[in-house]
């Protein structure tokens, strides 16, 4: 690891990672090699014997029940001056990886597939501004348009309920993985094994592991698909017949 330079910046490749050296990797088709550089803590660039503002001593009044509660020596916390925690956050900001600078091929649905409207809408003041411990009375206009949504799900997929609650795409796989192992203890069947492509989104093998399910991988074909034989192969007789 290279030390930072000047402009705050830490490469995190060695040297073997510029493009002329000759054990450099071959660039993407695209281009994009995406994050190159590692921006230090805000704890690795502050110093802890220095601040970036100054204080007066606070004059405190003799403190007797909670005396006990004073601390001892000063909170470990980092100094900065108010450039240099501007630079450092201005720099984070920058390093956010999104559909506009490069190619988003696995996870991170959101940023692949909600179109720009989406996140205008979501971004007015009747959604971004409700709280939410607000009182139920106050959020009807919210609470309409989830469950209006609630009912196009379940006309579309002709399921007789549908869960509003998961937050990510993963929280909505573990609740769709608990559903059909709810299902099947219901209907007295004994399925442990949950088949899974080996080219899946690493969350679909630990949401099975995580909902008690054993894993199986099921190979890749040359071109990246599922090998079907192998799928095939591993399915019960009569999911075959």
């Amino acid at each position: 690891m290279t030390a930072t330079n000047a402009a705050g910046w830490r490469p995190e490749m060695g040297p073997a990672q510029h493009p002329d050296h000759e054990d450099a990797p071959h660039l993407t088709h695209s281009g994009d090699r995406a994050l190159m550089l590692e921006e230090e803590l805000i704890f690795e660039l502050g110093r802890f014997d220095a601040t970036g503002v100054d204080i007066d001593e606070p004059e405190l009044e003799p403190l007797t029940a909670l005396s006990g509660f004073l601390r001892k020596a000063a909170p470990a916390l980092p100094g900065l001056t108010e450039p240099e925690t501007v630079r450092h956050y201005t720099r984070l900001s920058r390093q956010n990886y999104a559909i506009d600078l490069g190619p988003f091929p696995l996870g991170s649905c959101t940023m692949k597939h909600n179109p720009r409207l989406n996140e205008k809408v979501a971004r007015m003041a009747g959604f971004a501004d409700i709280h939410p411990l607000q009182p139920v009375q106050t959020v009807q206009g919210g609470l309409k348009v989830i469950n209006e949504l609630a009912h196009w799900l379940i006309t579309l997929t002709g399921m007789q309920g549908v869960a509003m609650t998961p937050k990510a795409g993963a929280h909505g796989e573990l609740c769709g993985v608990l559903c059909i192992k709810a299902a099947i203890t219901a209907r007295g069947e004994d399925r442990t094994v949950m088949l899974v492509p080996e080219s899946a989104h690493g969350t679909n093998p630990a949401t099975a592991a995580f909902a008690g399910f054993s894993i199986e991988n099921i190979p890749a074909t040359a071109e990246g698909r599922v090998d079907l034989a192998a799928l095939t192969a591993r399915l019960g007789p009569d999911v075959r017949g």
